[in-house]
């Protein structure tokens, strides 16, 4: 694990953005970064599901829950596979659940805060690796992401840390 801060890579690279949402800490890790994949869920986490079980070797998921209804977009489950399947993380702008075990899984978890709704079961719905914008913030695949209890960076590419 390569080691930073993300106030030491805001004072340190002008061409990164940095997040705007806050986000609260939940899995058993609090620091990671990797290379970006996008999720965009209105209501159904299926595409999050679909994505975990990928090899996620350096990577970080990003989800953006795009619906109206309140729910959660990630629970133990999900957050279990992504750790068994090597994902570095997973942060969405919206609502995670099962906190009580994703706390003892040591993958790194972002989110808005908590919420015990599951999502609707639809299969395939949802978009994956596509641009998606969060608070005016544009985050594109293949871009990096560093995590902290500060907060967060992107950057177009690998920082030399």
């Amino acid at each position: 694990m390569k080691n930073f801060t993300v106030p030491d890579i805001c004072d340190d690279y002008d061409d990164i953005q940095i997040g705007d949402i806050f986000l609260n800490s939940y899995g058993g890790i609090d620091k990671f970064f990797g290379k970006i994949q996008t999720a965009k869920c209105e209501h159904s986490n299926s595409v999050v599901k679909e994505l975990v079980q990928q090899n996620g070797e350096g990577k970080v998921l990003f989800i953006s829950h795009t619906g109206p209804e309140l729910c959660s977009m990630v629970g133990d489950q999900i957050a279990q596979t992504a750790f068994d399947n090597h994902w570095n993380g997973i942060i969405t702008n919206g609502y995670i659940r099962d906190i009580e075990v994703i706390k003892d899984i040591p993958i790194g978890v972002y989110a808005k805060n908590t919420y015990p709704k599951k999502t609707d079961k639809s299969v395939g719905v949802g978009e994956v690796n596509v641009p998606i914008e969060i608070n005016n913030m544009l985050i594109n695949p293949d871009e990096w992401i560093y995590v902290d209890t500060n907060g967060w960076v992107i950057t177009k590419s690998e920082l030399e840390l």
